[in-house]
């Protein structure tokens, strides 16, 4: 009897495998499937399905999202490092803010919060010119309790513009201890 051919791999399984074991970054494949959303899974550790898996599995929601897919602006932010730095970008959030994940990796999303290159960047604790002070303290409590959040908040993109960001806040567990160690925010543009 013949051995079996090897399995039939999606161009982003062959991309993951190459970037894994080093012998391709990803940064170097730009072949998409048609039949995966772009971006669905990252080189990060960190990819849209299980970020969502855990949203929609979480204990005693305290905010309806409705319907969450690969479409969604979504940043995910890592509680257990000083200044909650974003660890994960989705590719819809750099359509909607004009930032790349490179350029917003390890920083705190408070950056959102003020025109990029008019002002001195957004502090933790620096006063806000944008966005009132009773969001910020709203945001603040949130993150800090581990609470579920909705609002509306002041940001702006790259290019400088203003939006209304319909902001969601959901803190998650990446393991079953029960520890929020991260907080997805999921952006949406109010029009």
């Amino acid at each position: 009897m013949a051995p079996s051919p090897p399995p039939v791999l999606n161009s982003w399984e062959v991309a993951a495998m190459k970037a894994a074991d080093g012998s391709q970054s990803a940064a170097d494949y730009s072949q998409q499937d048609p039949l995966i959303y772009p971006g669905l899974y990252s080189t990060s550790g960190f990819n849209m399905l299980d970020i969502l898996f855990r949203v929609m599995a979480r204990p005693n929601p305290q905010v309806d999202l409705g319907a969450v897919d690969a479409s969604c602006a979504m940043v995910l932010c890592d509680l257990a490092q000083p200044d909650a730095p974003i660890v994960y970008v989705s590719g819809p959030f750099e359509e909607l803010t004009g930032y790349s994940a490179a350029e917003v990796v390890g920083h705190n999303c408070r950056f959102l919060q003020a025109p990029p290159g008019r002002s001195s960047p957004v502090r933790q604790g620096s006063a806000r010119r944008h966005v009132p002070k009773d969001l910020v303290r709203s945001m603040r409590r949130s993150v800090e309790r581990n609470d579920e959040l909705q609002l509306e908040v002041p940001n702006f993109r790259k290019d400088g513009s203003a939006f209304t960001n319909f902001l969601t806040i959901i803190p998650i567990s990446w393991d079953d201890s029960g520890v929020y160690h991260y907080s997805v925010g999921f952006l949406g543009e109010k029009v």
